[in-house]
């Protein structure tokens, strides 16, 4: 995991769930290039998306890559392709909830990019 997450205080911690689609996409994008990612969201200037197999963390590239927001502990065993996958979410920043779902659509679209440009 991201070790900077280690080291900040979280002003918040709540179990949540990865849509299926954004989920499905990601597994499909970690299978097939055998790594995570990171990049920028264009959407969400100036934050990137640190992709890792057990942990996503949303950073403002603004202020030396600080979390804004983390999702970890994926549960994702036994469920359906349909279904939301489990996780827990923390949030590192006051204006974290703000910018969640936002985050996760444009993940969706820049790995399904990814994938399609391969």
């Amino acid at each position: 995991m991201y070790d900077r997450l280690n080291d900040l205080p979280v002003l918040d911690t709540y179990p949540s769930r990865v849509p299926a689609a954004v989920w499905n996409i990601w597994r499909r994008y970690r299978s097939r290039m055998h790594r995570g990612a990171c990049f920028g969201l264009e959407g969400l200037a100036p934050m990137s998306l640190l992709l890792e197999e057990d942990a996503w963390v949303l950073m403002d590239s603004g202020r030396h890559d600080m979390p804004v927001l983390a999702w970890s502990d994926f549960r994702d065993q036994g469920r359906g392709l349909h279904e939301p996958v489990r996780c827990i979410v923390r949030h590192y920043h006051q204006g974290a909830s703000a910018v969640r779902d936002k985050a996760l659509a444009l993940m969706a679209e820049e790995l399904e990019t990814r994938l399609r440009e391969r």
